[in-house]
């Protein structure tokens, strides 16, 4: 070859050249590969390691999601949208609320024995730097959502029974983080079968359910047709159907 011999271009690193991929089928490669890297892997979590699963450039995860939060915050969109929407349907039974808060309880323990790795990154946000370095967020997406959502649940039997709507987040925010973190603690040593556990855990929970109305209340609740992507404080309360 002499000077004059033009030279063949480098070819980028990532995926081969051809048609540029849709936007909404690389977000999905990219939430699949990055709970590919959790499952197997587990926490923390790396642009780097998500890009080489999904067979992307980092700069092209980049361009989807700008940090780490940002994708951990879509994998809890996408697994809460699933979640909630059977937890609605729990709702939307005639049944006493005791046995909604049991079939609730079961429902988020299915949810964190499924996939602990996933569980634990939704809870805590945890992922690496470029570095190597963890990082702990400190918004806690799981939590959060579920947290918005067990509040509408708490201010309408609250409104129903003739209560104080204003408790609704105070014993929202701590029957989800009783469930959550207990569901955990199970997973990692079950030394109760999943039925008495949920038996156990729901009646923990109850009292305080029942100090509030809980009692008094059968359902079904009035439901919205679908959630939001996202939390929504101003949302209207539920009404129970009357």
């Amino acid at each position: 070859m002499t000077r004059d011999t033009p030279r063949e271009p480098r070819r980028p690193r990532g995926r081969p050249p051809g048609p540029s991929r849709d936007p909404a089928v690389r977000r999905g490669e990219i939430l699949d590969a990055a709970e590919r890297v959790v499952a197997a892997s587990g926490t923390p979590i790396t642009f780097a390691q998500v890009a080489a699963e999904a067979g992307y450039a980092r700069t092209a995860v980049y361009a989807v999601f700008p940090d780490m939060p940002a994708l951990v915050d879509a994998l809890a969109e996408r697994h809460m949208e699933g979640l909630l929407a059977a937890a609605d349907a729990i709702l939307a039974q005639p049944m006493p609320v005791r046995e909604m808060l049991r079939a609730i309880v079961a429902l988020v323990c299915d949810f964190v024995d499924a996939d602990p790795n996933l569980h634990h990154l939704l809870m805590q946000r945890l992922q690496s730097d470029e570095s190597g370095a963890s990082v702990v967020g400190h918004h806690r997406p799981l939590f959060a959502r579920l947290s918005e959502w067990a509040t509408e649940v708490f201010e309408s039997i609250l409104r129903t029974v003739d209560a104080d709507p204003a408790l609704a987040r105070i014993w929202a925010s701590a029957t989800i983080g009783a469930i959550l973190m207990s569901a955990e603690d199970w997973g990692r040593d079950p030394v109760r079968d999943r039925a008495e556990f949920v038996d156990r855990l729901t009646a923990f929970l109850w009292p305080s359910v029942e100090s509030i109305g809980g009692d008094r209340f059968i359902g079904p609740l009035d439901l919205p047709d679908e959630h939001a992507s996202g939390p929504v404080p101003d949302r209207p309360t539920r009404r129970p159907k009357a």
